[in-house]
């Protein structure tokens, strides 16, 4: 059985990767059994989403360890099979990145790059998180956590030793429950209402928009003057999303906004 891969494909900005993808569904419907891709981005996941929605033959389930996360695995089954598909199955497992960190603090890309180091694939990393100052811990594949159970690693000068978890026992993220924000702005640039919606100041959203950490509708957005309106979505690396619900000019030229943070 063969899916439309160029229909799938047909102005996408993600053709690689849906390739890659599509190679994961179709092992899914021939072999009649669950497939179970690498971790994906939030962007990738968004597109994936849309490109399959109107497939009838092909169901998805997406999984990233724990509510809220923003890497997630997906797996690919036959629609007909669903009713059997297992969630105790599921190849996820968490990790503890242990070290003192007190005099030397890191952030969760340099967890990602010592990861890296030990020789673990991208796509077996899904998010990271820091453990106030005694390391991070991490989702990753089974065979990833399976892997890398008891090594040694170093961040810097610190040494990390790992340890394998089970999901129960990991501290997860706390995820911040959906809030409407109401702001009044000068201009309906992306910077300013970014700086409003993620409570930063407009100079840490300029630095975050220059890192290629700020997503505009799931693409890279370089430009912290773009314009933004009703129903863009703005996605920040580790502080969630906003999207504008409401635009609307003031009797003083200003502009009335609302957000729905996520």
């Amino acid at each position: 059985m063969y899916l439309p891969k160029q229909k799938i494909l047909l102005n996408s900005n993600f053709c690689e990767e849906l390739e890659i993808l599509l190679d994961y569904a179709e092992k899914a419907l021939n072999e009649r059994k669950p497939i179970w891709s690498p971790f994906v981005s939030a962007q990738l996941m968004e597109e994936v989403k849309k490109k399959f929605n109107n497939l009838s033959d092909i169901t998805l389930f997406f999984e990233g360890g724990f509510p809220g996360s923003e890497r997630k695995r997906i797996c690919f089954i036959r629609s007909e099979q669903e009713i059997n598909f297992l969630t105790s199955n599921i190849p996820i497992k968490g990790i503890y990145l242990k070290g003192n960190f007190l005099f030397d603090r890191a952030k969760q890309n340099d967890f990602r790059d010592t990861l890296h180091e030990l020789g673990v694939e991208e796509g077996a990393i899904g998010d990271i998180w820091l453990i106030r100052d005694r390391g991070a811990q991490a989702i990753c594949s089974q065979k990833c956590a399976d892997l890398i159970h008891k090594k040694i690693g170093k961040l810097r000068e610190v040494e990390i030793a790992i340890e394998a978890l089970d999901l129960n026992d990991m501290e997860i993220p706390f995820k911040r429950p959906e809030k409407i924000i109401n702001t009044v702005e000068a201009s309906t640039r992306i910077d300013a209402i970014a700086s409003a919606g993620f409570g930063l100041s407009r100079s840490k959203i300029t630095t975050q928009i220059k890192k290629g950490c700020l997503r505009l509708n799931w693409r890279l957005n370089n430009q912290p003057s773009k314009s933004l309106k009703i129903g863009d979505l703005i996605h920040l690396e580790h502080k969630g999303s906003l999207k504008i619900l409401d635009i609307d000019k003031t009797k003083k030229e200003r502009w009335r906004i609302k957000l729905l943070r996520q």
